[in-house]
């Protein structure tokens, strides 16, 4: 078995330690509606790139008044703050029970889903693999 060069290992080091540093909002970018929207097929969805250190959104809320329903839906960047809330808010005289999720890939809010990886997980595991096959096949 070979044994690697101190040089080497601190170049593998350093490679990780960028890697687990990295911001993962940097490369994303989410659905937003135009306008908050009755039916998921009613939001018009336009790509927006996020701020730094925000996620993908996906709102729903309802609410029900005598025997009719509201739903409303929503699509946005978010602080990781909304994230995962759910609650009642009145508007109207109607009192609207709310939930919102986050994702954590490029568009990945264009229906409701459940969280994901972050994006650069799959660079993340590419470039690890390049280098472990570079620097094994160098020893």
């Amino acid at each position: 078995m070979a044994i690697m060069s101190s040089s080497t290992v601190l170049l593998f080091l350093i490679l990780l330690s960028l890697l687990a540093s990295t911001d993962r909002s940097v490369c994303l970018t989410c659905y937003t509606c135009v306008f908050s929207s009755i039916s998921p097929l009613d939001c018009q969805p336009h790509p927006k790139k996020c701020a730094a250190g925000e996620r993908c959104l996906y709102a729903t809320a309802t609410a029900m008044k005598d025997s009719r329903r509201f739903v409303l839906n929503d699509k946005n960047c978010t602080t990781p703050s909304m994230c995962g809330v759910a609650g009642e808010k009145r508007v109207a005289g109607l009192v609207f029970t709310f939930t919102t999720r986050c994702c954590d890939t490029d568009l990945c809010n264009a229906a409701a889903t459940t969280p994901s990886a972050p994006c650069w997980s799959q660079t993340a595991l590419s470039l690890v693999c390049l280098a472990l096959t570079s620097l094994l096949g160098s020893a």
